[in-house]
């Protein structure tokens, strides 16, 4: 027999557990996919950077991404005497003498003859010998004071040996120059023993 037109069958109940399993695993499989994409990755890096106590403290200009930034700028136009000097700098202040007088000799191969780039020179020089005046930081000098009798770096190198050498005279009269600053004999010293 068949059933009249106006009555349905029973629906079946739905599988729950199916259900609830799909679920789960489609939330599963959203979270999953969202943690291998590169945002989760820098939010977990923002989380961690944040949860540092030392943030504060840290620079972003690490030495490291200097040198980088210069070695690329100077990798895009190796004829730039200007970016070689910088790599000179950054080598000077970093104690790496042997670098830095490469550096400032190529910058000063492609600039010429130059006060700042000699000077720069002398002092790369002068602290590789440890602090001592040779014979070839003495020429560096004489050579950026021949082109720029004013050049600051090569004076007040001057000035620091004349004080590591217990020359005070000379390296004041030095530094006096420098500053454009002259004490007369009657005026009053540092030490308040003027007059």
């Amino acid at each position: 027999m068949s059933l009249p037109a106006n009555v349905t069958t029973p629906l079946r109940p739905l599988p729950v557990k199916r259900l609830a399993a799909a679920s789960v695993l489609m939330v599963a499989a959203c979270v999953g996919g969202y943690m291998l994409t590169p945002k989760w990755q820098a939010v977990r890096s923002e989380h961690q950077r944040l949860a540092d106590p030392l943030r504060d403290f840290t620079n972003p200009q690490t030495p490291e991404a200097q040198l980088s930034r210069l070695q690329e700028k100077i990798r895009a136009n190796p004829q730039d005497s200007e970016q070689w000097a910088r790599l000179g700098e950054y080598y000077l202040y970093r104690n790496a003498y042997d670098n830095a007088l490469l550096a400032y000799r190529q910058a000063l191969r492609l600039r010429g003859d130059n006060a700042q780039l000699f000077a720069a020179l002398a002092t790369v020089l002068y602290y590789q010998s440890g602090q001592h005046m040779t014979p070839a930081t003495r020429e560096m000098i004489n050579k950026a004071l021949a082109l720029d009798a004013a050049e600051v770096t090569a004076q007040m190198l001057l000035a620091a040996d004349a004080f590591m050498q217990a020359d005070y005279a000379r390296a004041v009269s030095l530094w006096q120059n420098l500053t454009g600053c002259k004490l007369a004999a009657s005026e009053p010293r540092a030490t308040g023993r003027g007059h």
